[in-house]
């Protein structure tokens, strides 16, 4: 199966999540409402992306969804002759480079389209507070560079000394880091914190083989 986006991976999740409490697998519509985005076009793109990617399978009707990846994996590819190796980081401190020795876990292989020729990193995930948009504690996440993101979507960022994955929310002068577990509290960032620094997008999720 091919590797699939954060986003693709939320939607996986909530589709699985839909047939295990209901029986049967949400509607464009639905899935469309439950993610916020205006109309089906969104979420048809992406229901079509999993199922070209090998996770979904499509029958007839609008219900009509097979989740066929039941282990909720997005592996990346791992290929010497044509891959990447992108460093692995088990913590960022603040005042640290983010690449600095002491952060580094290793490097791990994977498709170069992943990240097309941009820096990136892969973070080691600690705690549950992104469980319910798939992500859990131990995933690798892919984290493409960048000083900034849109609204809704999931980034690492620098919070009190120490690097997080939360969902970036804009509104008005103040930031939220949102988190996808509801046992966490949401992180208001104002425009007097200083010590914020947003450190990448996350652009997939990789679960390592136990």
């Amino acid at each position: 199966m091919d590797t699939i986006t954060a986003r693709q991976q939320e939607i996986l999740t909530f589709i699985q999540q839909t047939v295990e409490q209901k029986g049967y697998p949400p509607s464009l519509r639905e899935i469309a409402g439950h993610f916020g985005m205006v109309g089906t076009r969104g979420a048809f793109k992406h229901v079509a992306a999993l199922i070209r990617k090998g996770h979904l399978r499509k029958g007839q009707g609008a219900r009509a969804l097979e989740v066929i990846s039941q282990s909720q994996t997005a592996r990346a590819v791992q290929s010497k002759s044509a891959g990447r190796a992108i460093p692995i980081l088990g913590r960022v401190a603040a005042g640290q480079p983010i690449l600095a020795e002491e952060n580094l876990l290793g490097h791990l292989t994977v498709d170069p389209s992943l990240v097309r020729g941009r820096e990136a990193f892969l973070l080691k995930v600690k705690g549950e507070s992104m469980r319910d948009a798939g992500i859990l504690d131990g995933d690798l996440v892919l984290v493409k560079r960048q000083a900034d993101a849109d609204s809704g979507e999931i980034v690492v960022a620098m919070v009190e000394g120490e690097a997080t994955v939360k969902r970036l929310i804009k509104k008005k002068k103040n930031l939220i880091l949102q988190p996808e577990n509801t046992d966490f509290d949401p992180i208001v960032i104002t425009e007097k914190d200083a010590s914020f620094q947003i450190l990448g997008k996350v652009v997939s999720l990789i679960r390592p083989v136990v």
